[in-house]
């Protein structure tokens, strides 16, 4: 490898923002994009925690979901530094139509149908009244490979959510998009990409080393 391949490589920093209560609520509520809360006090703690662990990189840009979650963990990034977050409404979390607010363990109940095609087949029967996993697919890989591609040669952050960065590891990893369910990522947990000579590849997953304050794992892992 070139002595120099340091200086032709992009590093993209995807990271789930910190944890709102729907998060670490039990059972956990799906909050998709209709809800907007704010981070509770784990939750900024999580922010804090990733911002100091990223003191050190030399972030070029920072973008993130324009949703309250996402916002508040990318200001605890960008504090001290000289940059504007750029915000972007494709990055939001899956909208989860009428299955807003609900748990899992609802739906299963409530709407038992909806919820077999949705466990089967999420890629083409996503939430009701919202969107599949082929949908956020579809808007998700093209933004992060376009914010990839304008900063060539730069270290730069982008927060978003489960399920956004869950359609990126899949595209990345060749995954059939029914299969992403396996695919967990902790609140703040960062995910690591790199462009090189053309190639955008996956380094690392839900890195969650630098956190103190992890988020309780629930059995489905659904928690947005």
């Amino acid at each position: 490898m070139p002595a120099d391949s340091e200086k032709i490589t992009t590093w993209m920093y995807l990271i789930r923002h910190g944890a709102t209560a729907n998060n670490v609520s039990r059972p956990p509520v799906l909050q998709g994009c209709g809800i907007n809360g704010p981070l509770i006090d784990i939750g900024l703690r999580q922010a804090e925690e990733t911002a100091q662990f990223l003191t050190r990189t030399p972030l070029a840009a920072i973008y993130s979901s324009p949703l309250l979650r996402a916002m508040q963990t990318a200001e605890k990034i960008a504090a001290g530094r000289d940059l504007t977050i750029q915000t972007s409404d494709l990055l939001k979390e899956v909208d989860v139509g009428r299955w807003e607010g609900k748990d899992w363990g609802w739906i299963e109940a409530n709407d038992p149908e909806a919820y077999r095609l949705h466990h089967t087949s999420p890629a083409d029967h996503g939430y009701p009244e919202g969107e599949s996993l082929k949908q956020v697919h579809a808007r998700v890989v093209p933004e992060l490979s376009r914010i990839l591609e304008s900063h060539e040669q730069q270290h730069i952050a982008v927060v978003a959510h489960n399920v956004v960065i869950r359609a990126m590891i899949a595209h990345l990893l060749e995954l059939p998009l029914d299969h992403v369910g396996h695919i967990h990522h902790d609140n703040c947990g960062i995910t690591l990409i790199r462009r090189r000579y053309g190639k955008t590849r996956l380094i690392s997953s839900n890195s969650i080393f630098h956190l103190t304050s992890e988020t309780p794992r629930t059995h489905s892992g659904e928690t947005y």
